[in-house]
């Protein structure tokens, strides 16, 4: 049965070592020395990528650069240039329209553009054909190593490029582009080490598996990029959203000195997101998210990506969000550079709304999520869960905690009766039996049985007791404990 996925089809085209290949291209034709590519211009710095010579050395990314020129006097360092990637850009950006008429940089991937391909079947029957002439292209006029991947999703056209060996791959469904994408292990993608690690140790290896944890759960224990790998693992989006060549929102520092103070790597980032900010607001877009990557003295690198309520200018509510979040962090070796990306979005509607009761509403809405951001920046996004209903027998089983983001605005309905709460505890606590507390009335028994497929079976009678002071108390019976428990309350 063809899905409606299978119809809008999207390529992924990634260029490997896309840093080293500018740094590459830059050096003149007869260079023979080994070459390496360092995060910072001076003697602190440390090796990200090498080419072929210099890894027959011993040299691999990671290495200190000191330590890397002793193993190897003759090392050539290069360091990467923000304007001439931004430059490469403008033109891959003009190229690839050529082709197709939306592109979109990958945020998480360096290197790496989704190419839209919908409507484009009676082009370009030939899709194996069409990458071919695209990999050419880029190779005579970028001198660019691609690996393309044509399929069905986002994740994963992405996803496959991104550790792939073949200059080509051309699904032919849904399933086997996710069969291939949940197959590719979590070492190869650009994640954390430490929690990559942890996981292996788990027997949790490959992207399939990972996506298998609650989300709640990746999100309170591991990183925020592998919660960010299973939000778009699960998502079968397959929208390319059409950018201008000149959409990247992207600057760097770094610092003479080391910095640790927040105020003044705060006042650093506000300052370097001015001019970005003005560019935004002549496309009518606003701030989504802000992705920072701070370059710690010791060589360690920390990523964050903070989300905003909705699109925004507003200089002031960004530079809060950044300074609860970097409270958080541990800064007190300081950092010696960052960078800076500001996803883009379309600015809401500034129309204000007549209706009182709707403006009223709305306004409740923008400061519910402006709470909200504050939370997840100050406290991280584990803390933001809500529950959803789902069948089981067992009251606490009811319901599961999920990740929530957002508030969203729902028709208003008029209600016909009261309303009423039930607060469950953590955990069911001993009761008196329903004769001790001088009950008013007492409603049930509920019976609850079964669960013969676990260890041991559930028996309860559940009860709702309204005592004098007019609280209901929700207890049940365990006939197997022979002792009475306080499930929650109704309110």
């Amino acid at each position: 049965m063809t899905t409606a996925h299978q119809t809008n089809r999207i390529a992924c085209v990634y260029a490997t070592e896309f840093l080293l290949q500018i740094a590459l291209r830059d050096l003149p034709n007869d260079c023979q020395r080994p070459v390496v590519l360092v995060d910072r211009n001076n003697r602190q710095a440390l090796v990200i990528a090498v080419d072929s010579r210099a890894a027959k050395h011993g040299i691999y990314p990671g290495l200190p650069y000191v330590n890397a020129v002793s193993m190897c006097p003759e090392l050539h360092a290069t360091y990467p240039h923000l304007q001439s990637i931004n430059r490469l850009h403008e033109r891959l950006i003009k190229l690839f329209q050529l082709f197709s008429p939306t592109v979109e940089p990958v945020s998480e991937m360096p290197g790496g553009y989704y190419i839209g391909l919908k409507g484009m079947d009676l082009l370009e029957p030939d899709l194996n054909a069409w990458a071919e002439r695209l990999q050419k292209t880029l190779l005579k006029k970028e001198n660019l190593q691609t690996a393309i991947v044509i399929g069905f999703t986002r994740f994963g056209v992405s996803t496959v490029a991104s550790c792939t060996t073949e200059n080509i791959v051309l699904f032919q469904s849904v399933a086997n582009e996710r069969k291939a994408a949940f197959g590719v292990p979590l070492k190869k993608l650009a994640l954390p080490a430490k929690p990559v690690s942890d996981l292996e140790k788990l027997g949790i290896c490959t992207v399939g598996k990972l996506q298998e944890l609650p989300e709640w759960e990746v999100r309170a224990r591991f990183a925020e990029p592998l919660f960010d790998l299973v939000q778009r693992a699960k998502a079968l989006d397959s929208q390319v959203y059409g950018v201008r060549a000149s959409a990247s929102y992207t600057t760097q520092m770094e610092f003479d000195d080391v910095q640790s103070d927040v105020e003044r790597i705060v006042a650093v980032i506000e300052q370097l997101c001015a001019p970005l900010l003005k560019k935004m607001e002549m496309r009518m877009q606003g701030v989504t998210a802000i992705h920072l990557r701070l370059k710690k003295d010791f060589g360690d690198t920390c990523e964050q990506k903070i989300k905003t309520a909705e699109p925004t200018l507003a200089m002031p509510t960004l530079t809060e969000i950044l300074r609860l979040r970097l409270r958080t962090l541990e800064l007190n070796e300081g950092i010696v550079a960052l960078f800076v990306r500001l996803h883009p979005g379309t600015l809401p509607d500034l129309q204000p709304t007549l209706h009182p009761t709707l403006a009223h509403t709305e306004r409740n809405l923008y400061q519910a999520n402006q709470a909200i951001v504050r939370i997840s920046a100050e406290f991280g996004a584990q803390r933001i869960l809500k529950a959803r209903c789902q069948d089981s027998h067992l009251p606490e089983e009811t319901f599961k905690w999920e990740c929530f983001n957002r508030l969203q605005q729902i028709s208003s309905k008029q209600l016909t009766s009261m309303s009423v709460m039930r607060r469950f505890l953590h955990q069911p606590c001993p009761a008196l039996a329903p004769q001790h507390t001088s009950p008013k009335r007492i409603f049930g028994p509920y019976s609850t049985s079964g669960f013969w497929w676990r260890n041991k079976s559930i028996q309860r009678r559940s009860y709702f007791v309204e005592t004098s002071d007019s609280d209901t108390q929700w207890i049940f019976y365990d006939p197997h404990r022979r002792r009475w428990f306080t499930q929650g309350f109704v309110q």
